[in-house]
């Protein structure tokens, strides 16, 4: 599975110069615990957290954010990248195409695709832990368009 399949597309992001305020404004509305960090020119140049905010003295998100990002493509599979997560204890990667941001993947990205189960509405059969629907039923041969998606609910 690539990440393309799981990433969050809509992303929210801040510029460097942009004072720490705004930073943790966009953090706390849209309930996120990070952003991308654009230059003026556009380029991505560091990621700030809520630690960021928190634990380092500045006046604008330059003076606080991390520097030195590790990016990875939309074509980069889930494997790999749960691997980058847990080895470089990061919460969260940027996905770029080219120098341009196409979404962010996190830990929270990675619980949903595992928690993610198709259901066969043909047979009930149930497959899980794919981003994309099956193309057939493994039981009964149904085509794609039989399954649904569904998020297992808790003590399922």
């Amino acid at each position: 599975m690539k990440v393309s399949e799981i990433m969050t597309t809509d992303v929210m992001s801040v510029r460097e110069d942009a004072e720490i305020e705004e930073a943790a404004r966009l953090l706390a509305r849209h309930r996120i615990s990070g952003l991308p960090v654009f230059s003026r020119e556009g380029r991505l140049v560091g990621l700030i957290t809520e630690l960021d905010l928190i634990a380092k003295p500045g006046k604008v998100v330059g003076d606080v954010m991390v520097r030195g990002v590790i990016s990875v493509s939309s074509e980069t599979s889930v494997e790999e990248v749960a691997h980058l997560l847990t080895n470089r204890k990061i919460r969260r990667v940027p996905v770029l195409d080219g120098d341009t941001l196409v979404g962010i993947v996190s830990r929270s990205d990675l619980i949903r695709q595992i928690a993610m189960r198709w259901v066969c509405h043909v047979c009930g059969e149930v497959v899980r832990n794919s981003g994309t629907a099956p193309t057939v039923c493994p039981a009964c041969g149904s085509p794609e368009s039989a399954f649904t998606s569904m998020m297992e609910m808790p003590g399922m």
